[in-house]
């Protein structure tokens, strides 16, 4: 159900307070840049066929995921410090083109009483690293925790720490919890777009234990944090109840619709009311609580509204699974989203799926069921994983970077006597989440797929040609080899760009040029509206990307091959 805050609260009584502010990729995506005439407006787009939204037809092809590769040093961040005791979870991670550098807000502390620092038990620590597997910790000295300033604490919830929590308007006074120690850290940060001034280049979410919901900081350097006010600008009522600390949240800017996008967690309980109200702290809980997902948009930082409650594990998932954590970023306008599904049963590890979607609301799984990140063995620091917060995809050298919080112990394990968490990173070449690959079978009598390749196809839903040049992402084993076929709008071949016409790509490479006899490109296309059909033979291909610039082929080595035996040397036949 779409909300309007400021409607939702003068009916109930109160008013809406609350700003945020991120950060997100450019470029566009086929399935709105493709369709109507007129020149491009962006220099690229990537079609990453993680849906079925620009394929027609399929036949002989499948889609398969490819789950990254898990660094060899995993975990590349290790509990070794004395402020850190047992959680190293990346809540947050970007690489700064600008200083070229990776950063890392991490929660470090522990929630055993034991392991409190003084009284502390989450906190976020700021990292950095010139490669993304090596980091750093510097003792910035910034607060003084248990007395001490030599350590790399940024923020806690508790600057100042106030003990009295004056009524604001809109804002509910949360029931007290039970003593868990203080808990306040930052789950995602982004580089401001626009900022006022200096004090806003960073902007983060929060949560804070000592007044549950979604909090704004802000900061000139990502170090020295400031909290917008000392209130939440969106509260749940699981929020003010006192039943819990379920503030997992992850904030985007999404330029294409020029707003910021806060996801959170929640419960479908609440997806006809989400905003607390006073009522709420006599709240009573559900009989199952079932961990969900919402968002809410701002165009101006100041008001939020529409919002949705967006996804939950469903009816064709298992029974003893729930959505633990969910974060988003954009390739272009396509939305990847990794869901950390928690598995109730016995021993309840936590893996990670991968999700897409169009509009930022609407995900779709990516070959349900399998992960993209598969937990390790109950004792391994990855037997839970989280995939935290990355507003933008990390991508330096056509390689992206995915970190992700791993924990040894099972979610409901009372005082494990070897509990310890660690960063993962899993790495993988740019745009290869999943192919569309062809199968391997005998199209018909007398057919062998050694010299009788099986009919494998794929046609595309018609588009307008709004770039001149035509790259795929793909690879091919067995001499195996990708066609591609202009078609008009009622399928007949277009002249000069037929399947006899087609030069095939073979190899394994980021951008294969597709070329046809008598035509090295798309231009003679431009403006037209046609659909594309591939002929594959012993192939999958990634992706597709239109653009008006020439680009290298970008060749994949053996460290990211899918096929180890498949056809190295990338060519046009």
């Amino acid at each position: 159900m779409k909300t309007d805050r400021r409607g939702f609260l003068k009916i109930a009584g109160v008013a809406g307070t609350g700003l945020v502010a991120g950060k997100a990729a450019s470029g566009k995506d086929m399935s709105s840049s493709a369709v109507g005439g007129g020149p491009a407006k962006e220099p690229f787009f990537t079609e990453l066929f993680l849906d079925n939204t620009f394929i027609e037809e399929t036949p002989g092809v499948f889609r398969r995921l490819h789950p990254p590769r898990k660094h060899r040093l995993n975990p590349i961040i290790r509990c070794d410090r004395w402020w850190e005791n047992t959680y190293a979870q990346p809540y947050c991670t970007m690489y700064d083109s600008e200083e070229k550098l990776f950063k890392m807000w991490m929660r470090s502390g522990s929630d055993q009483k034991t392991g409190y620092l003084g009284g502390y038990a989450g906190y976020t620590t700021y990292l950095t690293s010139t490669d993304g597997i090596h980091w750093n910790k510097p003792e910035l000295g910034v607060l003084e925790i248990a007395g001490r300033r030599d350590h790399n604490i940024v923020f806690t919830g508790f600057e100042p720490d106030t003990k009295t929590q004056p009524k604001q308007k809109g804002v509910v006074i949360p029931n007290v919890q039970p003593y868990q120690g203080k808990k306040g850290w930052l789950w995602s940060v982004l580089k401001h777009p626009n900022p006022r001034d200096e004090s806003e280049k960073y902007v983060g979410v929060a949560f804070m234990m000592k007044r549950c919901g979604a909090h704004l900081c802000t900061s000139p350097d990502g170090i020295h944090w400031k909290r917008d006010e000392d209130a939440p600008f969106w509260q749940t009522p699981h929020d003010v109840s006192g039943k819990g600390d379920d503030a997992l949240l992850h904030m985007i800017y999404d330029r294409s619709k020029g707003k910021w996008v806060l996801y959170r967690r929640i419960v479908p309980e609440f997806s006809e009311r989400m905003i607390a109200v006073e009522s709420d702290r006599d709240w009573q809980g559900v009989d199952r609580y079932n961990r969900s997902y919402a968002c809410a948009e701002s165009a101006d930082l100041k008001v939020w509204k529409d919002y949705r409650f967006i996804l939950a594990m469903d009816a064709d998932d298992p029974p003893d699974t729930e959505l633990y954590q969910f974060a988003t970023h954009k390739f272009g306008d396509i939305y990847v989203g990794y869901m950390s599904v928690f598995h109730l049963r016995r021993p309840q590890g936590i893996d990670i799926h991968l999700a897409t979607s169009r509009d930022g609301l609407n995900f779709t799984r990516v070959c349900r069921g399998t992960p993209f990140i598969p937990n390790g063995p109950l004792g391994y620091f990855d037997f839970m994983t989280m995939c935290c917060s990355q507003p933008e995809p990390v991508v330096v050298n056509d390689t992206v970077y995915v970190y992700y919080a791993g924990l040894n112990f099972p979610h409901e394990a009372i005082d494990p006597p070897f509990e310890q968490g660690g960063v993962g990173l899993v790495t993988f070449k740019r745009d290869r989440f999943a192919s569309l690959e062809s199968g391997e079978f005998n199209s018909g009598p007398g057919d062998d797929h050694r010299t009788s390749p099986a009919r494998c196809r794929m046609v595309t839903k018609p588009f307008t040609v709004r770039h001149s040049r035509l790259y795929l992402n793909a690879a091919t084993w067995d001499k195996g080899s990708i066609r591609v076929e202009a078609l008009t709008r009622d399928w007949q071949p277009i002249p000069g760009f037929t399947q006899p016409q087609a030069l095939g790509v073979q190899g394994d490479a980021l951008d294969h040029p597709v070329r046809w006899k008598d035509n090295i490109d798309v231009s003679q296309l431009m403006g037209k509206e046609i659909r594309l059909k591939f002929y594959m033979a012993r192939a999958r291909m990634y992706a597709m990307t239109l653009t008006n610039e020439e680009r290298k082929l970008n060749p994949v080595g053996s460290e990211y091959r899918d096929d180890k035996l498949g056809d190295s040397t990338p060519k046009l036949l």
